[in-house]
């Protein structure tokens, strides 16, 4: 786990733990499941399953299970551990646990497919620290995300280094050209950045903001809408654009971010 408090583990389970999150393609990718290495335990069988969703408390999956099988669960009760497993950046070895936990409904998936269910499962005690503090980051970000939308972050060296980006350069795709551009603040909600060319035209054309995080080698892409145009004092080359991101298609990664950096900056000033 990173540097987090058991103070802030145990806020996070309290406000957080009946929260639900699908585990989508974004989801995936921040929390660095390993999918092939997920699989529910039945007195000691290893049954591969697929996590749908999952709270604190508990979680639905899918998974194939037939007649042989569900035999084997009714003997055990309906209790069952479900194995978790993560990339780690800073390690080579995965980091994977075990949450035990009881079937609780099952439910067939597709009608053509009837040995594949979808299973909800409660745990039975309380999921591990790593568990709590991967989740709770996530629902974190996403109640920062409405609470503190609109606090902006001023690119400098200070906070590029903090927020993990490699600099304030970045591209704009509009009208399917990519153009070179500077940022000048970035919020949850959106950004200002800086280009030549910029006309007050574009105004409410859709674009995409693209940059790089100094630990990832994938670019951040946040499509957007042009909201507002700014004239450069003595410079009539370039322009600002004010840019609002399209709040349903905003990654993941790039909440964890912001958020991740107003946690800190309330912190330092707290």
């Amino acid at each position: 786990m990173g540097l987090i408090t058991s103070r802030q583990l145990q806020q996070y389970y309290s406000e957080y733990k009946e929260r639900e999150i699908t585990f989508n393609h974004q989801v995936i990718d921040v929390l660095k499941l390993l999918p092939r290495e997920v699989y529910l335990k039945c007195h000691g069988d290893k049954l591969p399953c697929v996590v749908y969703s999952s709270s604190m408390t508990g979680a639905k999956i899918v998974a194939s299970l037939n007649a042989a099988v569900m035999q084997k669960l009714r003997l055990a009760d309906n209790s069952v551990s479900l194995r978790l497993a993560f990339r780690r950046t800073e390690k080579r070895e995965p980091l994977f646990f075990f949450v035990p936990a009881k079937i609780t409904n099952y439910t067939f998936y597709n009608a053509g497919k009837p040995d594949l269910y979808f299973l909800s499962i409660e745990y039975t005690s309380k999921p591990p620290e790593d568990l709590i503090e991967m989740l709770g980051q996530l629902f974190d970000a996403n109640t920062n995300f409405q609470r503190r939308k609109d606090e902006r972050i001023d690119l400098n060296p200070t906070t590029i280094k903090a927020l993990g980006v490699e600099g304030k350069e970045a591209s704009l795709v509009v009208n399917k050209q990519v153009k070179k551009c500077i940022i000048r603040d970035l919020s949850f909600s959106g950004a200002k950045v800086l280009l030549f060319g910029a006309v007050a035209e574009d105004v409410q054309k859709t674009a995409v903001l693209q940059f790089s995080l100094t630990d990832q080698k994938q670019k951040i892409l946040i499509p957007g809408t042009i909201v507002r145009f700014e004239e450069v004092v003595s410079r009539e080359d370039i322009g600002a654009f004010g840019i609002s991101f399209i709040e349903e298609k905003t990654p993941m990664s790039y909440k964890m971010m912001i958020n991740n950096y107003l946690k800190i900056h309330r912190q330092a000033h707290g």
